[in-house]
């Protein structure tokens, strides 16, 4: 996995799987597994997002991950880090999330797809920095920000992201979202109304 400097959260996540997988490759196996089962309900949309609070967006973290970790849905209580990156620290994260919640909250009507594009990078961004869960943030955030475009009008193909550029684009997106923003205009598009 070796998805942050230290291996502590690999060695929490073998020690703290419902499954008693000890092994990593075995581990992002089953995770693999039973996440793909609850993105194809969230799909099928036998399992939807109610709002677009903090509430609703542990509530699809818990749904992803229910079957794989018991701290599915629950704000992490250690610091976080991937690369050179330090994501919002621990005892932070509930101030942090309310200020961005509320901004989602009180977020105007998109007129142009520029304006879509540059929100979307923003909220992107600032969830990403959240980063609130110990496993799974990415999964959780590009989900509960296609429903959200979605209330928007807005629908986002994030499935023809190139992944390595789209990686390169979340971490300079720390310091200018233009990288970001850019792929945005490249994967969205105004729903019809019939």
């Amino acid at each position: 996995m070796d998805k942050y400097i230290s291996s502590e959260n690999d060695d929490f996540l073998l020690k703290h799987n419902l499954l008693g997988v000890t092994d990593e490759e075995s581990l992002m196996e089953a995770e693999a597994l039973t996440f793909s089962l609850r993105a194809a309900e969230f799909v099928r949309k036998q399992y939807e997002v109610s709002s677009f609070d903090v509430q609703s967006f542990k509530d699809l973290h818990r749904h992803f991950f229910q079957d794989i970790y018991p701290f599915a849905g629950k704000f992490r209580t250690v610091q976080l880090m991937k690369g050179n990156t330090r994501f919002c620290q621990a005892q932070y994260l509930d101030s942090y999330a309310d200020r961005i919640f509320k901004a989602l909250a009180a977020e105007k009507e998109w007129h142009t797809l520029e304006e879509a594009a540059e929100r979307l990078a923003y909220f992107k961004s600032e969830l990403n920095m959240l980063h609130p869960f110990r496993e799974g943030n990415g999964r959780t955030i590009r989900s509960f920000l296609h429903e959200y475009a979605r209330s928007k009008s807005i629908e986002w193909q994030y499935d023809q992201l190139d992944r390595t550029e789209y990686i390169q684009a979340m971490i300079r997106a720390v310091t200018d979202p233009a990288d970001l923003q850019k792929l945005f205009i490249e994967t969205i598009s105004f729903i019809r109304q019939s």
